[in-house]
């Protein structure tokens, strides 16, 4: 795989950020029961983070049980019904967070005590807690990173070129990038990579080289892909799942937010919205409230 040679180009990330949540302001889900009761109150073991310096959330992880939270201040681990501590070393800007084969893959911005670039490129880490820079170094942001095996596949946030890797984020090439906001790749092939836009979901079955719309697939922001399938929140925070990558999806429940963050692990599901985290372990037909007092996105 040839070296890395960044495209600069006119759109970003930010903007399709942008364009695809401002479209649960036009888009409507079908009223049923199922989005109506999900909606379910604090719980027992809700969490009050109000007040917390780390409080700015960029991403979610499950790691078993505890969630991972990628916050401007370090990742920080809340296990169920404790308040979050920080996991990292150094409280850097986790803008992108997720799980490889063998390891944790991160991107970001360096924290205090950190002498480094402004952009941190591909960093790992075993247990979460020391992170080394495996590469790209000073040249990338990634801002969204989905990896099965030992491909990896990243979002720029400076230009919006999506990247992808085959042997662990030591190389990289530039694949084709038709708008994407979200980005998450088949854990049993990661040949298939599926992604969200402006417009719906998209998929390609190469690796990234070409991609194709899927047909009566729902409005959706962010993905999340596990061994059990693949669940997609809306703009307006009705929760999909889907048992055949994508190809078709089924309706689940609802938070009733616009969604900043989501991760899944089986049946387990968590979103972040509106300044809470909200937890299904149901598949996404009901919720609730695992984090208040977040601030924002």
């Amino acid at each position: 795989m040839s070296d890395l040679r960044i495209p600069r180009r006119l759109a970003t990330t930010c903007a399709g950020l942008l364009t695809i949540v401002t479209l649960a302001a036009c888009s409507s889900s079908p009223s049923s029961d199922a989005t109506a009761d999900a909606t379910a109150g604090t719980g027992s073991g809700a969490i009050d983070v109000s007040g917390q310096a780390w409080a700015h959330v960029h991403n979610l992880a499950y790691d078993g049980r505890t969630l991972l939270l990628g916050t401007h201040e370090g990742l920080y681990a809340q296990p169920p019904g404790a308040q979050p501590e920080l996991l990292s070393e150094t409280p850097f800007d986790v803008m992108a967070l997720t799980r490889g084969d063998e390891q944790w893959l991160a991107s970001g911005h360096p924290g205090a005590g950190e002498d480094l670039p402004a952009d941190l490129g591909l960093r790992t880490s075993e247990t979460g807690q020391t992170w080394t820079t495996m590469s790209l170094l000073g040249q990338v942001d990634f801002h969204r990173l989905s990896a099965a095996g030992s491909t990896i596949v990243g979002l720029s946030a400076h230009d919006g070129a999506l990247l992808r890797s085959d042997d662990d984020g030591s190389n990289w090439a530039t694949i084709d990038n038709p708008g994407i906001y979200d980005v998450a790749v088949d854990p049993h092939d990661p040949d298939v990579i599926l992604a969200t836009t402006e417009s719906g979901p998209i998929w390609s079955r190469d690796g990234g080289n070409n991609w194709t719309p899927v047909e009566g697939a729902p409005l959706i922001a962010l993905l999340a892909f596990t061994s059990a399938g693949v669940y997609g929140v809306a703009p307006d925070g009705t929760i999909h799942q889907s048992s055949d990558a994508g190809a078709s999806w089924q309706q689940r429940g609802s938070v009733s937010g616009q969604p900043a963050a989501m991760t899944a692990d089986g049946e387990r599901v968590a979103v972040l919205v509106g300044g809470r985290v909200m937890e299904s372990t149901d598949s996404g037909a009901t919720f609730q409230i695992r984090l208040t007092g977040i601030d924002g996105h």
